[in-house]
């Protein structure tokens, strides 16, 4: 079974964002262990004496909370080894997905969460059949960083599975999505730190945390499959690596 971890990135409702994000990653279920073991191994050698701490991009990054007192050159070393978890997990164990919605006056609020969340889901599948293609069948199931949407998220992917995406019925999930507070969870955290990563991509050309991952998200024939851009202005001029590389594939874009 695979397990997709997503978190969000950006306020869908609030006009100061431009982009609204899901992301995260989807990841073997025995490869989930190794990957929190990765991650405590970061607390216990920099912040050993620290209480319980979580790894979430936004704070880190920008030195609020607990990070105020820690130096810039450490948080961002904390940073690129967070990256270098999911850059260094086994290829076909850990594999990032993320959609990037532009909003509009029509695109907002439930709506953005919930394209977002549609072709996350419907990307995930497709890596789950591509498998079973390949001899490898398996189930996914979707573990959502609690917010104030996850229960109409659960709903829409409810519907996802029996009433169909655009695209068709998703056939490889196993349940609706579960929830829990990212605080406690590890991969959650990882999750956010794709979908923070992204939205600093999106909201201002900042490819600090994108590039140690960039390769990770799901990917055939030089096409991010698992990155999506949203945007009534994407298409060829678009640089980004999502649109990018559908019209020319192999090519990153010129954002990055």
């Amino acid at each position: 079974m695979y397990l997709l971890y997503l978190d969000e990135s950006g306020n869908p409702d609030d006009a100061s964002d431009r982009h609204f994000v899901l992301a995260g990653l989807a990841v073997f279920e025995r490869r989930t262990y190794w990957m929190q073991q990765a991650a405590e191994i970061i607390k216990a050698t920099h912040f050993p004496t620290a209480p319980p701490l979580d790894f979430h991009a936004q704070p880190i990054r920008g030195g609020k909370g607990f990070w105020r007192h820690i130096t810039p050159e450490l948080r961002a070393e904390v940073l690129a080894e967070i990256g270098n978890i999911m850059a260094r997990a086994p290829q076909a164990e850990c594999v990032l997905f993320g959609a990037v919605v532009e909003k509009t006056d029509q695109v907002h609020g439930d709506e953005a969460i919930r394209l977002a969340l549609e072709q996350v889901c419907k990307r995930f599948d497709t890596l789950l059949k591509r498998k079973a293609r390949r001899g490898n069948p398996q189930r996914g199931l979707i573990v959502l960083a609690q917010s104030h949407y996850e229960q109409r998220a659960k709903a829409w992917v409810n519907q996802f599975r029996g009433l169909g995406t655009q695209w068709g019925v998703l056939t490889n999930l196993s349940d609706i999505p579960f929830s829990a507070p990212a605080k406690e969870s590890r991969m959650l955290q990882l999750a956010d730190y794709v979908a923070h990563a992204l939205y600093l991509l999106y909201e201002r050309r900042d490819t600090t945390l994108i590039k140690p991952i960039i390769g990770r998200f799901d990917a055939t024939g030089g096409v991010y499959h698992g990155m999506v851009h949203l945007s009534a202005n994407r298409g060829h001029d678009c640089g980004c690596p999502a649109c990018a590389s559908r019209h020319m594939p192999g090519s990153g874009g010129s954002w990055l």
